[in-house]
């Protein structure tokens, strides 16, 4: 290596040459080698909000600063390309914003590189994350997403031009552009997150070195600084993109995102002494009420000093003084002493003070408030009763109060006597009163059982990747709160500390993560010495950043990185330093070595894989039972058996659960509902929050989320880091419907009459824990036949937390006598719904928090739904004609005015439908495959083919994508009026070729090219009739064979014309759901459109709805007129009759007392498999789909997690699918 490369060793110690070094007898190759240095020259980590310094100060430069107001710490923001800030007509500025050079080894950097004079020629300029567009040009080649750690090395090196922190007029704080400034002032440079290790040198000099890339580092650069008149300063940041840091760094999302992603800031403190930080546990002493508590404040502050202070005082342990002398007294206006107090004051949410007076340590004798004062050296601590009663912090009452403390600087003459004092800092941070305590396998808040309605969140920009907007932040935060929501895991790191901050005002509980996660190295680097240092690290980093925010109810050691010393020795850290939170580790009931679960003794079966439930050293390492993605089977068993057989006393909170991987969050609700059953089960965190695809646009300008593998990289996950409730772009998905109506904080109930009353009573009951429920407004709606026929609103009671209440609601028993609901039930003559919903003021806006739809009378007699239709769709008991004709599979049904062509080919029928002079064609098939959800296997791992817990490979090998019928028989029965096919079912493995599909290729290669395989699955029964009103009538029967177990459907799938594109159904909806996601549909009228398949960011099953009574499909009457739900008129009929008045279409029906399930798509299942994105699924020419189902696999969560039920599963035997369909409009 040449002298001409920069050697970022020699910033260790190490030496030079850019090789390695010898440390305690150990070789390393390099700085970012070495696990045992977790920094250089950085400085102790702190809470103070950094960001809300820099917003103060914008505020104060924006007026003339009074000689009050000049205590105000300077501090800027470095995020913006173009730097530039304004005070006293003097100007900061950024030459050319931040560039950027990328090289391919940190020794391969030249040493002038660094320096001032050096020319940006051969750099480019960076988008940064506050910028209008939020594009990280620079990472676009990085996007990675590995299981492993390659140690290869990018870097990234962005710089920028600073121009001299401004000065005040007051000589107290600044000398006029003079280097003596330079020491009156601390200037520090604040990096909010770099990843993975990162270099800093200004003005050509070394500033210093830092890993972990999810909290911050700070460095002290006041010496460094370039004060001369043009106030220019260089300043170069080097980021490996991986280090020995990056071993600890093994999470499940986009790694290798090397760079800066969060922002960084420059501010100012005096000198010569200013605050530290501050630590305030805010303490509930007794509850009054849910909301109302006397507290008390546990303070401890440390008062920070410039290197060339010393600090005098009496040695004495209880009344130690703190007082400074500087170390050139020739430089002071006058001899004497200057010391420093530090007075502290709460406020309220309308500024007033708590306490009469600031408290103040030097008088505490006179202040009955405070005991247990001490003061040691630079530390503060003490204890206060609040004098006042306080409102508590909670999710549903987010009260915070502001700390403020003040650093004051107090002059002394020769003679002791005080001649100035100023204010020369203050720190500020929120704080809430709020209890945590475990008790009885409970987690009580504020003594009450909350349950834990969490989501597990990644950072996640799908264009700036882990760069963040506040914005996006926020959006995020509240969605969470309308959807129910109460908690969030930071997983599996330290989030931006906006996120905090908006949780503590919103009302979120906050697991808060260590960024520790060693997935590829579990067992090791948890007992590796060289490690231990980087783990203690980043707990403490961790809890002292944090420490202030109420929101924050727990500490988490991290995630997947096995458990050992390392482990408790951070949890025995946290517990000393914050005793008022609980600490969790999932990994802490996982076996000693490995991280399979352990099998309950004397059980066979694979539900009895469960955690280690009884590790006698667990107790060292969680507060909590955390395990990850357990059964249903085993959450009661836990609650039943293993926790009361144990003695435990801690509670059972899911750390993940329910993987939200695609079409996914099969039983939510089942899970819930043993969770809110069984004492000790206190619920989970969803994992997770986002999909992580990132936007990308095709030639053709067509939109898609790429996610692994996508940019060549290797090895990958696929997909698998595409598994949130939400979209990259956060439009959420169906789950988060079902989540919200689970945890809504209301639930509605009605009973029926009774002899002593005409009233229907509405039952309230109280999710709530700490507030009444009259902030919410109340809405009704009366069904018949799935259409409103009345609705109302309501106000919600002063119901008390956890309290229910019977009302009646007056306008909602006048609608039932109004529209004769009591014959309507008596007679099972239409379907008959009472819905209730509650809605509060969100955002500005009206939002829906809880849902109830009641069964008043549900139809059961056969053919009913029929009857309730126009006279258009009604069948008749006229004659109609039937007849065979022509040779090859081919029949006409013949009604009076209308006619059928069948032509049956292969396990499919096409019908040529003529009615009047026009023919409609669409076509039949049977249908016993879907596009696989991630959960039946992701198709892009061809590891999962041979995956016995995921369906899908057996899928293929049964050949169910590509069936036919064979030994047909078909019979014209002219007594029965109905043409008959009989035939065998078969798959054919191997036949339909999947391109790109890496699970199926592997599939297609076991088979062959030529290979010709049938699997006799069944046989098959088809009817097909036609009335004399032309309706035609199906009723298939299949009889799968008994050995075929967990198919994904049965059913038919129609393709009818393309040009029917509107729907209006009347079924379980308005969103899909199916058999194991159904908790939160609701029966009624809904209008739609043909889905175009792009609810997943991977194409697979989607779009589907349960207990389908009637769908409607037909052409737009004009492209500004859609179909919309018409408002009741009169009856079921006339109503009906404004669907289809004036339109052309199709009506389908079911005939017998099964309701069939309903998919409309633009694309078939096969188009759906053979897409790896969205922009792939081209449209079949002239088609859409309907699939019909007589029964569809549930979702389960088997991505990674439980798979779906038994209940839910579709296995062999015989199925029956019965429906009616018309035309309408043609003639």
């Amino acid at each position: 290596m040449t002298s001409n490369m920069l050697n970022l060793n020699s910033c260790s110690g190490y030496g030079g040459g850019g090789g390695g070094g010898t440390r305690t007898g150990r070789v390393y190759r390099n700085v970012w080698e070495n696990p045992s240095l977790v920094g250089l020259n950085r400085l102790e980590p702190h809470s103070r909000n950094i960001r809300n310094m820099s917003v103060a100060y914008l505020k104060h430069l924006q007026q003339d600063p009074t000689e009050e107001e000049a205590t105000i710490n300077p501090c800027i923001c470095l995020d913006s390309s173009m730097l530039w800030i304004h005070h006293h007509n003097n100007t900061m500025t950024s030459e050319k914003g931040w560039q950027f050079r990328l090289f391919q080894s940190p020794t391969c950097i030249p040493s002038s590189y660094i320096l001032p004079s050096l020319s940006s020629s051969n750099t480019s300029q960076v988008h940064v994350v506050e910028d209008e567009d939020n594009q990280l040009t620079f990472c676009e080649q990085f996007k990675l997403f590995i299981r492993y750690i390659l140690m290869y090395h990018l870097i990234i090196i962005l710089r920028v031009w600073l121009g001299e922190m401004d000065d005040y007029d007051d000589d107290d704080y600044y000398d006029d552009r003079s280097k003596k400034s330079c020491h009156q002032r601390r200037v520090v440079l604040h990096l909010g997150g770099v990843e993975s290790c990162h270099f800093i040198y200004l003005n050509g000099q070394f500033v210093g070195m830092s890993k972990d890339s999810k909290l911050p580092s700070e460095y002290d650069v006041t010496s460094l600084l370039n004060s001369d008149a043009d106030g220019r300063n260089t300043l170069v940041i080097i980021a490996t993109k991986w280090s020995d840091a990056s071993f600890l760094e093994q999470q499940d999302h986009w790694r290798g995102m090397g760079g800066i992603h969060r922002s960084i800031y420059l501010y100012s403190t005096w000198n010569e002494a200013y605050i530290e930080d501050v630590f305030c546990k805010a303490n509930i002493v007794n509850l009054t009420d849910s909301m109302l508590a006397t507290g008390s404040i546990d303070l401890q502050a440390r008062i920070g000093r410039g290197w060339n202070e010393r600090v005098e005082g009496r040695n004495i342990y209880y009344n130690e003084e703190i007082s400074y002398t500087r170390t050139n007294a020739e430089e002071e206006e006058e001899e004497g002493t200057v010391e420093y107090k530090m007075l502290f004051q709460l406020y309220d949410s309308n500024n007033e003070p708590l306490f009469d007076a600031p408290l103040d340590l030097t008088a505490s004798e006179d202040n009955s408030l405070m005991k247990d004062v001490h003061r040691r050296f630079n530390l503060l601590s003490f204890t206060a009763e609040v004098p006042s009663l306080v409102n508590v912090w909670s999710d549903e009452t987010p009260t915070l109060y502001r700390l403020e403390a003040t650093l004051v600087q107090q002059k002394h003459g020769q003679d002791d006597t005080l001649t100035k004092e100023v204010v020369v800092d203050t720190f500020e941070c929120r704080i809430g009163f709020r209890s945590i305590e475990i008790r009885d396998r409970e987690l009580l808040i504020n003594g009450q059982p909350v349950l834990i309605k969490g989501v597990n969140r990644h950072d996640h920009c799908p264009t700036g990747g882990k760069a963040v907007t506040l914005d996006e932040i926020r959006q995020d935060l509240m969605l969470m709160k309308e959807y129910n929501f109460n908690a969030i895991r930071t997983a599996h790191y330290p989030n931006d500390p906006y996120l905090y901050d908006l949780a503590d005002e919103v009302g979120l509980y906050v697991v808060d993560e260590a960024n520790i996660e060693c997935h590829g190295h579990y067992d090791n680097i948890c007992r590796e010495h060289s490690f231990t240092a980087a783990m203690l690290d980043r707990g403490q980093r961790l809890v002292i950043r944090d420490q202030n925010h109420p929101s924050i109810i727990g500490w988490s050691l991290g995630n997947e990185a096995g458990y050992a010393a390392n482990h408790t020795m951070i949890y025995g850290w946290i517990k000393g330093y914050d005793s008022s939170r609980f600490v969790q580790y999932e990994g802490a009931h996982r076996p000693i070595w490995g991280q399979l679960p352990v099998r309950e003794e004397g059980k066979t079966t694979d539900s009895s894989s469960i955690c280690h439930y009884e590790r006698k050293d667990a107790g060292l390492g969680t507060d909590i039972v955390c395990p990850m993605y357990p059964s249903i089977e085993e959450v009661t068993l836990w609650a039943d058996e293993i926790a009361p057989r144990i003695n435990e006393t801690r509670p059972f909170i899911m750390c993940e659960y329910a993987h939200a991987m695609g079409n996914s969050s099969g039983s939510l609700a089942d899970y819930w509902k043993v969770i809110k059953e069984k004492h000790g089960l206190q619920g989970g965190f969803i994992w997770d929050w986002v999909d992580q695809g990132l936007l990308e646009k095709d030639s053709g300008g067509r939109i898609y989320f790429a996610f692994g593998g996508d940019y060549d990289e290797a090895p990958h996950d696929a997909n698998f880091n595409i598994n949130g409730m939400v979209q990259p772009d956060r439009n959420p998905h169906p789950a988060m419907i079902e989540f919200r109506k689970i945890a809504q904080p209301v639930n509605f109930s009605l009973n029926l009459p009774s002899e002593d009353s005409t009233s229907y009573l509405v039952l309230i009951e109280s999710q709530r824990y700490f507030t009444t429920l009259d902030d919410l407004e109340g809405k009704w709606e009366l069904k018949i036949g799935g259409f409103v026929v009345e609705e109302g609103t309501f106000m919600l009671p002063k119901l008390q937390p956890q309290g229910s209440i019977q009302i009646i609601i007056p306008q909602l028993d006048e609608a039932i006598v109004r529209h004769n609901v009591e014959n309507l039930i008596k007679y099972c003559v239409s379907e008959v719904h009472v819905d209730i919903e509650a809605f509060r003021i969100f955002e500005g806006n009206k939002r829906l928090v809880a849902s109830e739809q009641i069964v008043l009378c549900s139809s059961s007699k056969k053919g009913l739904l029929l009857h309730l239709l126009p006279e258009l769709f009604h069948q008749s008991t006229k004659k109609q004609k039937l007849s065979g004709e022509g040779e090859d599979n081919k029949f006409i049904l013949l009604s009076t005015y209308n006619s059928c062509r069948a032509t049956l080919c292969e396990g499919s029928s096409d019908f040529q439908y003529v009615q009047g002079t026009k023919m409609i064609i669409f076509g039949m098939r049977p249908n016993l495959f879907r596009a696989p959800t991630d959960n039946d296997a992701v198709k892009q791992n061809g590891d999962q083919l041979h995956d016995k817990s995921k369906p899908l490979g057996n899928w293929l090998r049964l050949g169910l994508d590509c069936i036919c019928l064979d030994e047909v028989v078909t019979t014209l029965d002219s007594s029965a009026k109905n043409l008959l096919v009989k035939a065998n079912i078969y798959g054919q493995p191997g036949k339909q070729r999947y391109p790109g599909i890496a699970l199926a290729e592997r599939f297609s290669s076991s088979v062959g090219e030529n290979e010709e395989k049938r699997v006799h699955l069944g046989f098959y029964q088809q009817t097909i009739k036609i009335d004399v009103d032309g309706t035609l009538c199906v009723e298939v029967m299949f009889d799968l064979n008994d050995s075929l177990a967990d198919l994904p459907r049965v059913g038919v799938e129609l393709s009818v014309p393309s040009t029917m594109n509107e729907t209006m159904f009347f079924a379980d909806g308005p969103h899909e759901c199916y058999p194991d996601r159904r908790y939160a549909a609701k029966a009624g009228v809904y209008a739609g459109s043909v889905s175009t398949s792009s609810t997943y960011v991977v194409p697979q099953e989607q779009g589907n709805r349960m207990n389908m009574r009637w769908l409607v499909l037909c052409e737009p009457k004009s492209s500004d007129e859609s179909l919309q739900v018409p408002k009741f008129n009169e009856d079921i009929k006339s109503t009906f009759q404004e669907v289809v008045e004036g339109r052309r279409g199709l009506i389908i029906a079911p005939t017998s007392d099964e309701l069939p399930q309903f998919a409309t798509s633009k694309h078939t299942d096969i188009s759906l498999f053979s897409a790896r994105h969205v922009n792939e699924l081209k449209d079949d020419p002239g088609k859409n789909f309907v699939r019909i189902d007589a029964a569809q696999r549930g979702l389960g969560s088997g991505s990674c997690g439980p798979q779906t039920l038994d209940k839910y599963k579709v296995n062999g035997g015989k199925h029956t699918l019965s429906f009616a369909l018309k035309p309408f409009g043609f003639d």
